[in-house]
């Protein structure tokens, strides 16, 4: 997958800074967001169970051909860069597109556990400023029998109550009672302290195999649920190619990381 950088403007500085992390986004962009007659929806995806958020939101930043305007600066983010032909690119980016209304985070490398609590923070609280409502994580239910799926995954959702029956409408299941745990727990904790409405999406997936099949399921809910385009064929084919290139970046990462952190988020259910 292939992407296009957008250069950040150079004057641009740091919003809504937290003890360990902070955003760096135009002021100009933040007025734009704003003035959206619909609040824009929050999409984020981060790096765990089966890499379906980071999956996930690569897919959408390309196929809605969305424009970078800033990034996430963390004290606990490894020392990583990511590159997509050659480019360099920061771990942590925001993108938006405008026709959608639509914003999703996107975060290439784990991080600290110890930070996702400030790192929800900070997002949600930038969220608030531009008037967001509808926050969406996106997590893997780790499955170590599952090695290859020929058939579509199962999608679950939890939400609160002021969307869940909105998602629901849709043939997303209820998921069992259970807990999540890791960053997408922490935004949603956050959504629960706040005026946002918090969802995550979840599907099956092996812990240790990269899920391009179970991120193009939760693509296709979100499409019918909230009413942007995605088309699933491109991502199911180019299956193999992505599942080997994060498993490079996986085993990398590895390397940088303490053996003692987890390299994907975990969550328990029952």
């Amino acid at each position: 997958m292939t992407q296009k950088l957008e250069k950040i403007d150079p004057t641009c500085v740091p919003f809504l800074e937290g003890k360990l992390s902070r955003i760096v986004i135009d002021d100009a962009i933040c007025e734009n967001l704003k003035s959206q007659e619909k609040p824009p929806l929050f999409i984020i995806g981060f790096a765990g169970v089966g890499l379906i958020g980071t999956i996930l939101a690569n897919e959408l930043v390309e196929q809605l051909k969305m424009k970078q305007i800033g990034h996430v600066l963390s004290e606990d983010l490894p020392p990583i860069t990511v590159f997509y032909d050659g480019v360099l690119k920061h771990p942590f980016r925001l993108y938006y597109q405008e026709k959608f209304n639509l914003v999703v985070s996107l975060c290439e490398v784990p991080f600290n556990p110890g930070s996702y609590s400030d790192l929800a923070r900070t997002l949600m609280n930038w969220a608030l400023s531009q008037g967001i409502q509808d926050v969406l994580c996106v997590q893997g239910m780790a499955d170590e029998s599952i090695a290859v799926r020929d058939t579509p995954s199962p999608v679950f959702a939890a939400a609160e109550e002021e969307i869940l029956e909105k998602i629901l409408a849709h043939g997303v299941k209820r998921p069992p009672k259970g807990l999540i745990m890791g960053a997408e727990a922490a935004i949603l904790n956050e959504c629960l302290n706040n005026q946002l409405n918090g969802a995550v999406f979840l599907t099956p997936a092996n812990p240790h195999l990269p899920s391009p099949e179970g991120a193009a399921s939760i693509l296709e809910k979100m499409s019918d649920v909230y009413g942007f385009p995605i088309k699933l064929d491109g991502l199911l084919k180019q299956s193999s190619e992505i599942k080997q290139r994060l498993l490079e970046l996986q085993k990398q990462t590895n390397n940088v990381h303490s053996q003692n952190l987890p390299i994907a988020g975990r969550n328990i259910y029952s």
